[in-house]
């Protein structure tokens, strides 16, 4: 018995120095929240861009993305923009071209091609094929709105030698419930707090797939999108790092996205992106902590601390409960109030000053200092601020649920829909062409 709580020791104090090692990185944050990000010069020359938006069954959502997209103040002829109408039951191929959009239809049947991966793959080739003009790609969500500046703010990022970029996520419905809140508060938070200290310290960030820019050379150079697990998005910041590129942050470009408005939906989501990061701490995040030791580039650690979080959540919903259950059932058996005492105080301490002080604070600075980019007065974002630790242990027990499981694509509800999905004049003003889904042999082989 004595060896078996020796051993069972060991390797929670481990466990509890990567827990440390992981929530200094939060800690910083809150430290240095007061660097100001990078700031980009006015663009020169004005670049072409395509944009990409892979669509699943959106045909609530899809023409208002589109319509906001046709509003820019950006030189219309220097950016078009596609969907990509992936496996759809729906309107949504139609709602798009209705709104000014140039779309492929794109129909797979085998299982393993149904996520988004496999409609940018297809996309990119077909654009590359068929445009080959662009100098950047815009990749958007279906949901997505974006500030009337959103390209000419990336354009001015282009121009300054940026070839991958991120951009700051909103919220269209933060103020809808607490579900809303706290979701919406949790991008938020790290575009406001996390990407303003990452480029405030010239170090790289972790991109998303709502409004993320890649410039054409990488995307021809990779032959559209190889990146195709769950979170394809980090997989491709990752790839990219370990090619030598840097990711980059631009706040002045904002995008809105239609937050879960449920614990249902809100659990889905965080199911199938805790099983997509958890492969990838395995398959990459071991190798940027060896690019780390040669090239003395801090961005490597800090993304590989990044996907230590997910492992940290596994680790903090079965070893932590199974230990500090244990270790409480053995005092309260051998009857040692002492020891009962110093667990319960360790416990406290754990959650309050490794997880809800710096989460808290996160959301209470993200909040004060960018008040007014949010939808909602600060006063009412209270709730969603104290509440922020509580989302992040749903966000750990939903993590946890996703790798000890293969979760599937569920549709999340959409809470901010199109009033109207008709085309507006400007737009019917300038018809778009439509491309007939065609594939060949070879490209279904491939996909």
């Amino acid at each position: 018995m004595h060896i078996f709580n020796t051993v069972i020791d060991i390797i929670n104090n481990v466990f509890l120095v990567l827990c440390g090692i992981a929530f200094a990185v939060q800690i910083i944050y809150v430290l240095f929240f007061w660097i100001k990000p990078r700031k980009y010069p006015k663009a020169e020359k004005q670049h072409r861009f395509g944009i990409i938006i892979p669509a699943r069954n959106e045909e609530e959502v899809i023409g208002d993305t589109i319509r906001t997209l046709f509003k820019q103040n950006y030189p219309r002829e220097l950016f078009d923009v596609f969907v990509v109408a992936h496996n759809c039951t729906d309107n949504t191929a139609q709602r798009a071209r209705e709104a000014g959009a140039i779309v492929f239809e794109h129909n797979d049947d085998d299982p393993k091609h149904k996520r988004v991966s496999y409609a940018l793959q297809h996309g990119f080739r077909k654009i590359i094929a068929e445009y080959d003009n662009y100098d950047a790609f815009i990749h958007f969500d279906a949901d997505n709105t974006m500030n009337e500046d959103y390209i000419a703010r990336m354009n001015d990022a282009l121009d300054s030698g940026v070839k991958i970029a991120r951009c700051y996520e909103n919220s269209k419905n933060l103020g809808q419930n607490m579900w809303t809140g706290v979701s919406g508060l949790y991008y938020i938070r790290d575009s406001r707090i996390a990407c303003h200290v990452r480029s405030g310290l010239h170090t790289d960030q972790m991109l998303t797939g709502a409004g993320m820019m890649v410039s054409a050379e990488i995307i021809k150079r990779h032959d559209g999108w190889k990146c195709m697990g769950v979170s394809d998005d980090a997989e491709f910041t990752l790839q990219a790092m370990l090619e030598g590129e840097r990711t980059y942050y631009v706040p002045e470009a904002m995008v809105y996205e239609d937050q879960p408005s449920s614990l249902k939906d809100t659990v889905n989501r965080n199911k199938r992106m805790g099983n997509g990061l958890f492969k990838l701490f395995f398959s990459h995040g071991f190798r940027c902590l060896g690019k780390f030791f040669t090239t003395f580039r801090f961005g490597y650690l800090d993304m590989f601390l990044t996907l230590l979080f997910i492992p940290i959540a596994v680790v903090a919903c079965t070893w932590f409960p199974l230990y500090y259950g244990y270790k409480i059932i053995f005092a309260a058996v051998v009857a040692d109030t002492a020891f009962l005492i110093e667990i319960g105080k360790l416990i406290g301490y754990i959650l309050l000053f490794a997880f809800y002080l710096p989460f808290t604070l996160q959301s209470l600075l993200a909040a004060g200092l960018d008040s007014k980019k949010l939808d909602v007065p600060f006063k009412k974002l209270w709730p969603a601020i104290l509440l922020s630790p509580v989302f992040m242990i749903i966000y750990a027990i939903s993590i946890c649920l996703g790798v000890f499981s293969r979760p599937k694509w569920k549709k999340i509800k959409r809470n901010v829909v199109s009033a109207d999905a008709a085309p507006t004049e400007e737009i019917l003003s300038e018809p778009a062409a439509e491309i007939a889904p065609s594939e060949t042999a070879d490209e279904q082989k491939e996909e």
